[in-house]
């Protein structure tokens, strides 16, 4: 990647787009890192996905390892001519024994599965990364649901499950907070309209 221009991903506004639907997320599969491709929804996803952000002026795309994220970048970078950025730190949780396995076995998307990652440690993986992730701007993460619930984990929104469809574009951009412990985030969908993000429910 092209160092001119450069700064940190977490060091002001990006957009995050999960993939489009993979084979797994069609069969209802917990995929973690199951190396499944896009589903033929998944591939229209993606194209509607590049029609919906032709006139964002992107300088940076970046993926994940799993071929799902290369697959929903395509039609973006066949339209913008970028090449993308790969960057595996960022890929969803390894879910150990539950990959491939029905989502029903899973009890609860912070679940600590056997053979798998915790959701602490995952969560530190995917902050680490973004943390130390330097991009062109304005960019694109083309990333997981994991990913995106990880990021706001961080970000001090609590372990919080706001909708995450496939391959709709949303930008997180940083504000100044409005008490001591509220996040340093929001997230608006391309239109304006705030991502809703319910605070998780206290013991």
């Amino acid at each position: 990647m092209n160092t001119h221009g450069m700064r940190g991903l977490l060091e002001g506004p990006f957009l995050f787009m999960r993939h489009g639907e993979s084979t797994t997320n069609a069969r209802d599969l917990v995929a973690g890192l199951m190396d499944a491709p896009l589903s033929e929804r998944g591939a229209e996803q993606s194209a509607a996905a590049a029609r919906v952000l032709r006139d964002e002026p992107l300088a940076s795309v970046v993926v994940t390892g799993l071929y799902r994220t290369h697959q929903t970048a395509l039609p973006i970078l066949d339209q913008t001519g970028l090449t993308p950025f790969v960057e595996p730190g960022l890929n969803e949780r390894d879910w150990g024994d539950l990959e491939g396995r029905p989502l029903t076995e899973r009890p609860s998307t912070f679940y600590d599965p056997p053979g798998g990652e915790t959701w602490e440690v995952f969560a530190d993986r995917i902050w680490r990364t973004a943390q130390a992730l330097r991009v062109r701007v304005p960019t694109l993460l083309i990333a997981h649901s994991g990913t995106f619930r990880a990021l706001l984990y961080r970000m001090g929104f609590g372990k919080v499950r706001p909708p995450v469809d496939n391959a709709l574009p949303v930008r997180f951009v940083p504000v100044a907070p409005t008490t001591a412990d509220a996040p340093a985030w929001t997230v608006l969908h391309l239109d304006g309209s705030p991502v809703p993000i319910k605070p998780p429910k206290s013991a």
